[in-house]
């Protein structure tokens, strides 16, 4: 990895850090290289993806000085993101700092975003003359909702993270002083829940916002939960007044 981009396994999960504060953690062609050969090496005992970033900007998307002189272009920052929403297992966006342009499409490519309260997310590719990508549309139009996809993009307004939050943008908003605590809570919550069950519902859900649901596929990922070990382990545990300590078997 590159000093602007840290990667690191912490038990079942895997953990990307945006470290470049300086430029406002935007990602030039060798960071989007790089993230997705880390999410390529993550093993199939990962529960959990976590993306996280220092500085007071969570990511202020595609580098433009290699838009600019064509080192990259906006479909390799939005193989990237692809690369994430397309993850199997669930992913949470933990949003500590403001999120600019493309870090929009970041934020909405994870399953899960717990943010800070006093922040914003501002969208200005219509006051430069772009249109934004427009995968990254579909995917914000699809999980935000057309009105606030609308607000962002056609007005490119300030969006608070509090208004964006009663658009069911974020799942969890605390106060800074909060953050670690409630991060902590939220990935020991993900990923002390059956991962068979976590993974088939999380491919249910997404083949229903892709237009590609079949109904067959479906049931036999609920069959295979209900045949499962972990559903045995879970019963016991409830009788047994105990957690339960799922192996994805």
């Amino acid at each position: 990895m590159t000093d602007a981009i840290r990667f690191e396994m912490k038990g079942d999960v895997a953990e990307l850090c945006l470290c470049a504060p300086e430029r406002r953690n935007a990602i030039g062609s060798q960071e989007i290289s790089l993230v997705k050969s880390a999410i390529d090496s993550i093993p199939d005992t990962c529960r959990l993806f976590v993306i996280r970033s220092e500085g007071p900007v969570f990511c202020a998307g595609a580098n433009l000085k290699e838009i600019t002189d064509g080192t990259m272009d906006g479909d390799d920052f939005q193989s990237m993101t692809n690369a994430i929403a397309s993850l199997a297992i669930p992913s949470l966006a933990i949003v500590e700092g403001d999120v600019l342009g493309g870090g929009a499409e970041l934020l909405v490519s994870c399953d899960f975003r717990l943010g800070v309260t006093g922040k914003y997310l501002k969208i200005p590719a219509a006051a430069v003359g772009l249109c934004y990508p427009v995968e990254g549309i579909q995917r914000m139009t699809q999980r935000l909702g057309s009105t606030l996809a609308r607000k962002l993009m056609l007005t490119t307004e300030s969006v608070s993270f509090e208004e964006l939050a009663q658009h069911n943008a974020f799942d969890w908003l605390v106060p800074s002083a909060e953050i670690k605590a409630e991060s902590e809570a939220v990935i020991a919550r993900l990923t002390g829940l059956a991962p068979l069950s976590l993974t088939s519902m999380l491919a249910i859900i997404k083949s229903v916002e892709e237009g590609s649901f079949d109904l067959i596929t479906a049931q036999a990922m609920a069959d295979r939960c209900s045949q499962s070990k972990d559903l045995s382990e879970g019963l016991l545990a409830i009788r047994e007044k105990r957690v339960p300590t799922f192996k994805g078997e």
